[in-house]
């Protein structure tokens, strides 16, 4: 058995899994009728304004609530289940093991994404004929990555602790400090360098918004939107910013891998020597 086993086994478990489709429901129903609320059903408005809300209330609640429900307990309930043992008898190691669970939840999660978010999507589309497809596909992928990206610290946590009690408050700590982190250095009157805000998952969420327009464009030296705080949307384009390449959009990239390789390497390092 190697990675891919342990991956398309997971994708099963959590198809046959009760809180993936409550989940699913949830995400769906709650978002149609934040859309159905913010359009007032009159098609009137634009697709960035119909979708605002939905797109602060998915950013900063669901996704990351999502991604870590389907992480933070993937591998602490295997060992308290005992059903590790017999994983791990067979011929693959605690790596492979923590790279399957993070591929298969991946999956699930991209799904998740797609299966709530893209019928309330398509109905803001459908409301505001201003929109484009391309902006939803975007969308969906910064949601979708993004997703992935919780999947990760989910999967890393899972491997670092010692319980399910403490996976739970794992969770809710890193997703508050994750989420909270800039906004209590600016209460404490700390000024974040630019640099320091691009770790943030919201400004990495928007780059990865507005990366796939600016790849289509062929302007790779775009900067970050933390470049943009007194900026409005509409003058995006017409400001002319040099910055280096931590400073550039497509470093986004690297902000994902980082945010994606950190915390399962340091659940790995602490899986690795860990008495089963």
């Amino acid at each position: 058995m190697s990675w891919t086993a342990i991956a398309k086994k997971d994708l099963q478990d959590s198809i046959r899994s009760r809180t993936l489709w409550a989940t699913i429901g949830i995400f769906l129903g709650l978002i149609l009728l934040l859309s159905w609320l913010f359009t007032d059903g009159s098609g009137e408005e634009t697709f960035i304004a119909a979708a605002g809300f939905t797109f602060l209330i998915g950013v900063l609640f669901f996704i990351p609530m999502a991604g870590l429900l389907l992480s933070v307990k993937s591998i602490i309930r295997e060992r308290n289940s005992g059903t590790i043992n017999l994983l791990l008898s067979l011929p693959h190691t605690r790596g492979e093991m923590i790279l399957g669970k993070f591929v298969g939840r991946s999956v699930v999660m991209v799904v998740t994404v797609l299966a709530g978010f893209l019928p309330a999507l398509l109905y803001i589309f459908v409301q505001a004929d201003e929109a484009g497809f391309t902006q939803l596909l975007t969308f969906l992928f910064a949601l979708s990555v993004f997703g992935v990206m919780w999947v990760g610290i989910g999967i890393g946590l899972s491997a670092l602790v010692n319980s399910e009690t403490q996976a739970t408050i794992a969770g809710v700590v890193m997703f508050a400090v994750l989420i909270l982190w800039p906004l209590i250095f600016e209460q404490a009157g700390i000024d974040l360098p630019s640099f320091a805000q691009r770790f943030w998952l919201l400004v990495i969420f928007a780059d990865l918004f507005f990366l796939p327009g600016r790849i289509a464009d062929g302007d790779f030296t775009f900067p970050s939107v933390v470049e943009f705080d007194e900026v409005l949307l509409e003058e995006v384009n017409d400001v002319a910013i040099s910055v280096g390449p931590h400073l550039q959009m497509w470093f986004v990239v690297v902000l994902v891998a980082f945010w994606i390789l950190l915390p399962i390497g340091i659940g790995y390092y602490r899986f690795s020597s860990t008495d089963l």
